[in-house]
């Protein structure tokens, strides 16, 4: 808080205007949350490249109900259980009183809406009807506000198998502002990054538009790869599938020369 200490405050603030783009991450209860949904609001704003993880796409919705819906003290049950317009709410399954256990952990299956034709994150998921991704997380979008969000600009474009829940929102109108529920960092690889950070990043670069017309392909100038480790193939991942070439140990080959190995 600006009270508390002006000086990390200003610094905070100075560091989120200068950046390329943003990630409001997971995380539990209101330390720091209403920090996180200032954040979002400037990301919005701003027309700067934004990414809500769990907990930050709570955060998105929070912000987008007080400031453009005008639904004043929004909020989370989690965090006030007696906010007049709780628009994110405990999951009936969910025990408050049992951490982690009751939660809804593991993968599931995401589906993409029929009408997310236009979706930036669904073209970046290759124009997918539904994916699976990791999930943790005890709380969700109230159904109730779901049209009043989608009439004003929130899209709700992915919601699970029995679409309820919804799992995916984009703005429409902005360069790239996506917000998830689930962990796209669980199954996100150096050399196959995770689609929501793919196009985080190429936003951030100014670069998200020229790879959709390339067909979601990257420039011979930009570093991609053709090997998809998904979780499944962790497990069976070689030294074979990574490309690299090893050569038997002999001091005599030529293996070992400059001419061989530049």
């Amino acid at each position: 808080m600006l009270s508390d200490n002006p000086a990390s405050y200003h610094d905070a603030w100075h560091n989120l205007c200068v950046c390329d783009c943003v990630v409001v991450p997971g995380g539990f209860g209101k330390r720091g949350f209403e920090g996180k949904i200032k954040t979002c609001k400037w990301c919005r704003v701003n027309d700067k490249p934004f990414l809500g993880i769990c907990l930050g796409f709570q955060a998105a919705v929070i912000e987008f109900s007080r400031n453009v819906l005008k639904l004043d003290g929004a909020n989370s049950t989690e965090v006030y259980s007696e906010t007049k317009h709780p628009v994110v709410i405990d999951m009936p399954e969910h025990n408050t009183n049992e951490m982690g256990g009751t939660m809804r952990l593991g993968k599931r299956t995401t589906l993409f809406k029929p009408s997310a034709v236009t979706s930036k994150i669904r073209r970046l998921y290759g124009n997918k009807d539904k994916i699976d991704e990791r999930h943790k997380h005890g709380y969700e979008v109230n159904p109730e506000y779901i049209d009043q969000f989608e009439k004003n600009g929130m899209q709700f474009v992915g919601v699970d198998v029995d679409q309820e829940r919804m799992e995916i929102l984009e703005l429409d109108n902005h360069p790239y502002y996506v917000a998830v529920q689930y962990h796209p960092e669980y199954l996100s690889r150096p050399m196959q990054p995770s689609p929501p950070f793919m196009g985080l990043i190429l936003a951030a670069k100014d670069r998200l538009k020229s790879y959709f017309a390339r067909g979601c392909k990257l420039s011979p100038r930009e570093l991609q790869s053709d090997y998809y480790d998904s979780e499944d193939d962790l497990n069976e991942l070689t030294v074979k599938q990574m490309n690299i070439s090893i050569y038997d140990h002999d001091d005599s080959s030529s293996a070992y020369s400059s001419s061989s190995v530049s």
